[in-house]
């Protein structure tokens, strides 16, 4: 990925904060709400300096957020059981802090999306479906 180094540590230090935050709070709205950190930030250093893998990395992480986000909207209004599990925010954690690394190292990160994208995915119906399957792991 074609980042100065100013932006890939701004990236590095703001996905890392968010991961620490998400950490450091018991509330899951709060998790999810530090989460959006993530994609926001891709989103204001895409506007500097775009590159395609940068909006690769935007977009997986802005729809893991929504799916997140709207799964947790029908579970409030009772619209669908808790498909949050009980791993699943540290697991996001970790994935995030590997997505840093891998953009510190500038290695591919395709690994760490795939993970980020299945655990929110893993909140849908279907996902949890999946779950309780045995084909997704959270």
């Amino acid at each position: 990925m074609k980042l100065s180094p100013n932006m890939r540590k701004l990236l590095v230090s703001e996905i890392r904060l968010a991961a620490d935050n998400m950490s450091a709070s018991k509330n899951i709205l709060e998790k999810i709400y530090f989460f959006s950190a993530v994609y926001g930030i891709f989103n204001r250093v895409m506007n500097i300096e775009f590159d395609p893998e940068l909006n690769f990395i935007h977009q997986v992480t802005g729809s893991s957020y929504s799916l997140m986000s709207n799964s947790m909207m029908a579970i409030k209004s009772g619209q669908m059981v808790n498909t949050f599990g009980e791993n699943l925010f540290s697991k996001l954690e970790d994935s995030l802090k590997q997505l840093a690394n891998d953009i510190e190292k500038d290695e591919p990160t395709y690994i760490s999306l795939q993970e980020i994208v299945n655990l929110s995915y893993s909140t849908s119906g279907n996902g949890h479906y999946l779950v309780l399957q045995g084909k997704i792991s959270v």
